[in-house]
């Protein structure tokens, strides 16, 4: 087990990297008794000053703590060679009106359909499982995705080289696997079970196989895409399919480990979970906060996972993290309610 000490130690030294990152004296009035050097600011003034902060001065700040923490997570040579990635739509669940501006319609979830919601781009590597990329939609809407996909992979491009991205079904679109290909990135897309993919499965009987496919948009606007669609049987589901597209080079030989490699996305969701861990209750309306408090999230997410990768070696147990985010939450910081 890590020592008490050195953990906690190691959590403070990470956390000044988001602090420092932080210009709080920019956020708070001048002229109120706050401790900087003790990271207390007060809630309500926090939040008072978040609401006139502009969306692209928060993003800009935690731009800045981002490029801190992926600097030291180098180091660490955390990105030394190519990383499998997931995109996907983190969705921060909303209870108020949907009138409320930046607020996205969802599927029905835990009592609403609405959301502040935030395409993430995440490494799948389960050792250095960091949120590498982040972009707020308002809609779900292909043109609203294909914009917001280019500026997450464009900003994850600087910090890594991209091996392969990994997508669930809500992104089986042809404008969006188009856009994955216009930007020069192998991908893997879960595809549902379109009339398409049902005409493919009836027409083999091999349990596993491997054929091209396009992919069709027939409603304007209207669009097509060559791909390869993937086939195996499902893991947990007799005479079921696990269907795949993909504009990788696939053998029929390399169909399974594919579809192995693509279910470690599933990952992201321990990934999110571990991020709304982070997440303050709030019943801020206001975009600029939530903003703030999801990016703090994130940040604090990225951090944790540092202090781990550098711990790493130190584990007792290697199916467990080096320190739990509880722990970490607990030498860091207490987030206040907002």
């Amino acid at each position: 087990m890590i020592h008490a000490t050195e953990a906690k130690q190691l959590s403070r030294a990470a956390s000044s990297l988001l602090f420092t990152g932080l210009d709080f004296e920019k956020v708070l009035a001048r002229g109120e008794d706050i401790d900087l050097q003790h990271r207390s600011p007060l809630a309500k003034s926090l939040l008072y000053h978040l609401r006139n902060l502009s969306p692209d001065a928060i993003d800009a700040q935690f731009d800045g703590v981002r490029a801190a923490t992926f600097a030291h997570a180098r180091r660490q040579r955390a990105f030394a060679r190519p990383v499998d990635v997931a995109l996907d739509i983190h969705e921060w669940l909303y209870y108020g009106s949907a009138a409320t501006p930046h607020v996205c319609k969802i599927n029905p979830d835990r009592g609403t359909n609405l959301a502040y919601a935030f395409v993430t781009l995440c490494i799948v590597d389960p050792a250095v499982r960091f949120t590498l990329a982040w972009d707020s939609i308002e809609a779900d809407d292909s043109r609203t995705l294909r914009e917001s996909i280019r500026r997450v992979i464009t900003t994850a491009r600087q910090f890594v080289q991209i091996n392969r991205v990994y997508c669930d079904r809500g992104f089986y679109r042809v404008a969006l696997v188009k856009t994955l290909a216009d930007l020069g990135v192998e991908f893997v897309v879960r595809a549902p079970k379109t009339v398409g993919v049902k005409r493919a499965l009836d027409a083999h009987d091999e349990a596993t196989f491997v054929t091209d496919y396009e992919m069709v948009r027939k409603n304007p606007p209207t669009g097509r895409m060559s791909v390869t669609l993937v086939v195996v049987p499902h893991r947990s589901r007799d005479d079921d399919s696990f269907c795949l597209v993909t504009n990788c080079d696939v053998s029929v030989e390399f169909a399974e480990p594919l579809a192995e490699a693509y279910r470690r996305r599933w990952g992201i969701e321990t990934s999110y979970r571990k991020i709304g861990e982070f997440l303050p209750r709030t019943s801020a309306t206001t975009f600029a906060v939530r903003l703030f408090e999801f990016l703090f999230a994130v940040a604090l997410y990225n951090l944790w996972i540092l202090v781990c990768l550098c711990l790493v070696e130190q584990r007792v147990l290697t199916d467990r993290p080096a320190v739990s985010t509880a722990l970490f939450r607990l030498f860091v910081l207490s987030l206040p309610e907002g």
